[in-house]
């Protein structure tokens, strides 16, 4: 045998092996459900995979619209949620994890052009800061939105949720630190905004039966991760998926996961892989 095609043959069983190993643990999401996809920064550059040019996100927004999808806002995505209305493939839900500055510069005009709602996940221990939480690297110094800021885009028809307080790893606390975490930011969110909280985005996507059970009991309605450890075919409340978009990520790769195309789960291996990564943030910072 050729050394082309031992390579071959290697290659062609790990890609098996690695499909078998998806299909067996995760496999397909429920096919009517609404897709609901996840982004960070949307700014020029930052040293990171979590962002995305301005000029791409608006490409990006135009090209689903293309393709027939329907953007809904939090209460519409909560009724299909809760059974008080159908859903279908054709619709997303857009939310933002961590709340920076930069969504009301870049993305709130690009979506508020088109008549598109979307759900902002607010650290509250962050608002006017700088992202201190991230790892200390250059090109990555961000500011959250401040108060005013956030009023600004409630009052623009934006929706917001809770990132915890600190953005921790809420699987490595205690019982009682993982209830602060949830607890006191959702209450101070429902007082600075003036409206009930209803929905919680993990910290690194990361969740845990311990955590999602904190979820409930602090009174959240929805709560998100991004590919979460469940079955793809059990739609959980607490354990949301969700599909992150990163700097690599283009409009044909973003078509393929929302569509549940046939490479659909190399992107969702690769999504895992990817906040995998971002997960080992709180203990290099540690």
């Amino acid at each position: 045998m050729s050394l082309f095609l031992l390579i071959l043959s290697v290659l062609s069983f790990f890609i098996l092996l690695s499909y078998l190993f998806w299909k067996t643990r995760w496999g397909l999401p429920p096919d009517d459900f609404p897709r609901v996809l996840a982004y960070h920064k949307v700014t020029d550059f930052e040293l990171g995979g979590t962002w995305i040019s301005p000029a791409r996100f608006a490409s990006q927004i135009d090209r689903l619209l293309d393709l027939g999808f329907n953007f809904l806002d939090e209460d519409d995505f909560l009724a299909v949620l809760e059974g008080k209305r159908a859903g279908n493939r054709k619709e997303i839900l857009l939310t933002f994890d961590d709340g920076y500055r930069e969504f009301l510069l870049n993305a709130a005009p690009v979506l508020k052009k088109r008549g598109i709602s979307a759900l902002i996940f607010i650290i509250t221990s962050y608002t006017g800061k700088y992202n201190d939480w991230e790892l200390n690297l250059p090109w990555r110094r961000f500011k959250h939105l401040s108060w005013d800021e956030i009023k600004e885009l409630s009052g623009m028809g934006f929706s917001f949720g809770s990132h915890s307080m600190s953005h921790r790893d809420l699987t490595g606390l205690g019982k009682e630190e993982l209830r602060d975490e949830l607890t006191f930011s959702k209450r101070v969110l429902d007082k600075k905004i003036g409206e009930e909280i209803k929905s919680l985005s993990y910290p690194f996507g990361k969740v845990n039966s311990g955590v999602s059970e904190a979820a409930r009991r602090a009174g959240y309605r929805a709560a998100f991760s991004i590919c979460p450890p469940s079955s793809g075919s059990r739609i959980d409340p607490f354990a949301l998926r969700r599909e992150g978009v990163y700097v690599i990520d283009n409009i044909f790769s973003l078509r393929n996961r929302l569509s549940y195309g046939k490479l659909f789960w190399v992107e969702d291996l690769k999504g895992r892989f990817i906040n995998g990564v971002s997960a080992l943030t709180p203990l290099i910072k540690r």
